[in-house]
Formats: structure tokens, sequence, C-alpha cells
């Protein structure tokens, strides 16, 4: 079928100084991906779990004069050209979507997720969601004139190991004419191995991993959830993938419930594991790219040293764009097929 799982094991040695010098092997392993070829390492510092900083002041103090809070989200927050959106903002359930202040392209807009304005990943619910991707598809609906020259775009950033400048929970919703080098790799990769197969790559790629099991962790009508085999995430991504929908808009309201229903849950297992940050991007193509199909990527974030507030995207990572996991993905698929199996029961 063309997917091959490639992996090789390193053997590290030396003395150890907690051992009386004595010579220590350490094992590490290099990925790589299936389909783009890039690759990634699984570290020998395999399940280690950071603590979490103590964010009770920064969340104290941020919510003083936050602007997504309910008593300011509509006075302060600014609106939409009423030529294009007459509302001047877009609400669905608690959600209230606006136009972004520093926007990333012509059009860019912030959909505050909830009025609450901090939440542990255990306390969001399925509703949440499925109103906030709601409301953003909306508004890419409305923004958008053409669909087959235009990405909609929808990123999550929350707290501020994955980068988000403001503590109430958000997204990031941008409609362009360029998806991001990541998403455009996955879709031209894709092109070419559904050229030379006559088959989409995410066909082959969820027949083979459904085989495994290794890493598949759930699947319902309208989507497939694994971990990833080369993650982005030192603790190992979470990805969605929806079998034949290349966009946002090819799905129907089953499809939002369902997935927010199993993202709630998925997040619940990551805050038992100590988890409190996180990216989270939907990746589509465009009408018509039939070798890629549209999909949700988590990407747990942590501070690997919290008391000096050291990320996890050191020169490897950052200028080398290798990836390395602390988390195994095999480990982590396991733990969360059970922990969302016992929650279904």
């Amino acid at each position: 079928m063309g997917i091959e799982f490639k992996k090789q094991d390193r053997i590290a040695a030396f003395l150890n100084p907690f051992q009386n010098f004595e010579r220590t092997e350490a094992k590490c392993q290099i990925r790589r991906d299936p389909l783009t070829g890039r690759s990634g390492r699984l570290a020998h510092f395999i399940g280690i779990k950071p603590p979490a900083p103590d964010f009770e002041k920064i969340i104290e103090d941020s919510e003083k004069n936050c602007p997504f809070c309910p008593e300011n989200v509509l006075a302060i927050t600014p609106k939409f050209d009423p030529d294009e959106i007459p509302e001047g903002r877009l609400e669905k359930g608690e959600s209230v979507l606006f136009p972004n202040l520093l926007p990333y392209d012509a059009h860019s807009a912030i959909a505050v997720l909830c009025s609450q304005h901090h939440k542990r990943l255990s306390e969001f619910t399925p509703e949440i969601f499925t109103d906030a991707f709601t409301n953003c598809r909306n508004y890419l609906d409305r923004v958008i004139a053409d669909k087959n020259q235009t990405y909609g775009l929808i990123t999550w950033n929350y707290m501020p190991a994955a980068g988000s400048s403001q503590m109430h929970p958000h997204l990031q919703v941008y409609a362009g004419q360029t998806p991001g080098n990541f998403p455009e790799r996955l879709i031209s990769d894709g092109q070419e191995y559904f050229r030379e197969h006559g088959r989409p790559y995410w066909e082959d790629y969820l027949a083979a991993e459904t085989r495994s099991m290794e890493r598949f962790v759930a699947s319902g009508d309208h989507t497939t959830w694994l971990t990833d085999f080369v993650s982005l995430s030192a603790l190992t991504d979470v990805i969605a993938v929806f079998p034949e929908r290349q966009t946002l808009f090819d799905l129907d309201d089953h499809a939002l419930e369902e997935t927010a229903r199993i993202l709630d849950q998925v997040l619940k297992y990551l805050d038992e594991q100590g988890v409190y940050s996180l990216n989270m991007a939907w990746l589509p193509a465009l009408p018509g790219q039939r070798g890629h199909w549209l999909q949700l990527r988590i990407s747990p974030r942590i501070y690997m040293a919290p008391h000096v507030w050291c990320t996890e995207t050191p020169s490897l990572v950052y200028q080398y764009q290798e990836s390395f996991m602390i988390w195994s993905p095999e480990d982590t698929a396991g733990q969360l097929r059970e922990f969302i199996r016992q929650a279904s029961l």
C-alpha cells in the first residue's frame, strides 16, 4: 500500500555520575513520517511529566481587564464592516466572534470560546466546541467569496506555553490563499501520492493504522482519531481525520457534534495527565484536492522546566524543524483509547 512506518533505534553510552560512573546506555529512536519523510525523535526520557507552573496569580491579574470576558466583549472588541457583516459580530451560544485587531490576512477574526475567563482542559464541554466551530464556519462561509481558491483556517493557542497572549479561551480564524507551510506540504505530498497510487494517502494510512491498532484511538461516523507517528508536540499529537472531506464546509452539524464530543474526551484525558496547554488547528485542503483529507490536530504544550520557564522549542525544534517526543505515541494511544472506552461505559 505504500505506507511504511520507518524507525531506527539509537543507543547512547556514558559513565553515569548517579551510578558511581558505571557505564549506562540510553535508547532513543529516529522516525520518519510515512507521507512527508519528516523526521522526529522519541527521546530517552520517555514518560516524563513536567510539573505545571503556578498560574493562579496570572489568571487572577489577567481577568481584571480581560477584553473577552462577558462584561467587556461587546463593549471594547472591534466590529466588522457593515458591508461585510451587518450584525457587527457573530454569536453562537457562548461564542462571540469579531475582527482581529492584529489581522494575519485580509479576513482575520477572533472567536471567544466561552464566557468563563479560565478553564482547565477537563472543564470544557462538547457544546462549547460545537457552538464555537459552527460560529467560525458561519463566519468563513460569509467572508470567503471563492471557496475553490481560499482556505478557511481555525487555530487555538491555549495558555502561555502554547503562545497565547490572552488567558481567556479563544480561537483564531483566517481566510486566505495560503494554508501554512506544514498543511501545504501535507496537501502537496498527498496529491503526489494520489497521482501515483490512484487513491488518497489517508485511505491507506487509516487502513494501516486501524489494522495495527498501535496508534488508533477512536472512530465515529465521521472521524477517525489517532496519535501521530511523528508528532509536532513533545507530548504526542492527537489527530482527527475526516474521510473524503476536504474543508469545514463538507461537515454537517452531526460531524461537528461528533468532533466536539470526542475532542472533549481527549482534553479530559490530557488534563488527567497533567497537561494544561495546547495548540489546535484545522488542516483543510481546497475543494477537489482529493489527495488530502481534512484533519483536526491537537498538540499538547508544556514548559519542560517550569521554574525557569523553559519551553519545548529549542533549536532542534525551532531552527532544525526536528520534533522530539517524550511521550510514546503508541503508549499514549493505548491509554487514551482505554480512557475513552471507560468514559463511554
